[in-house]
């Protein structure tokens, strides 16, 4: 079976190339597309999918943070990271290397973190597990629900 954080650690890959590189901004940007697409794989292993980034944030700050138990301290990376990237996309600033590296490890702490859930509670088939951070697992009762994503939003 693949690595179903295999886009996150390549985005990893990618933006500490950029931060080394002196490409602060672009790194900042890819440090948030890896926790990003590591969100969405723990929101895909419960069933669940968003269109928009807010709604991925949103969806996995209540479902694997709040209700399945993951550090608040990890899943405030993942806003933070989002914050980091509209900045550095949208507002005409310089990055420091200094920033840039620390956008970088911030990534790399969150996916890992996933990845360590993952493991403790996933199956082979990426099934949701109660021995894992995933909804359910304090005894909170949990629904899963698919948001359909516009065709021209899917891969």
């Amino acid at each position: 079976m693949t690595d179903p954080l295999a886009r996150s650690r390549s985005d990893l890959d990618a933006a500490s190339l950029l931060a080394e590189r002196g490409f602060g901004a672009q790194a900042v940007s890819r440090a948030y597309f890896a926790t990003f697409h590591a969100a969405e794989t723990a929101l895909a292993r419960l069933g669940e999918s968003r269109s928009k980034h807010s709604g991925v944030l949103s969806a996995f700050g209540r479902l694997v943070v709040v209700h399945g138990g993951l550090d608040e301290e990890i899943g405030r990376l993942l806003r933070s990271l989002f914050e980091r990237r509209n900045e550095a996309d949208y507002v005409p600033v310089d990055v420091p290397p200094e920033e840039a590296a620390t956008a970088v490890a911030d990534a790399e702490r969150f996916v890992d973190a996933v990845a360590a859930g993952s493991r403790r509670g996933a199956n082979s088939s990426l099934e949701a597990s109660s021995d894992g951070w995933y909804p359910g697992r304090a005894g909170t009762p949990y629904q899963p629900r698919r948001v359909g994503i516009p065709a021209w939003g899917r891969s």
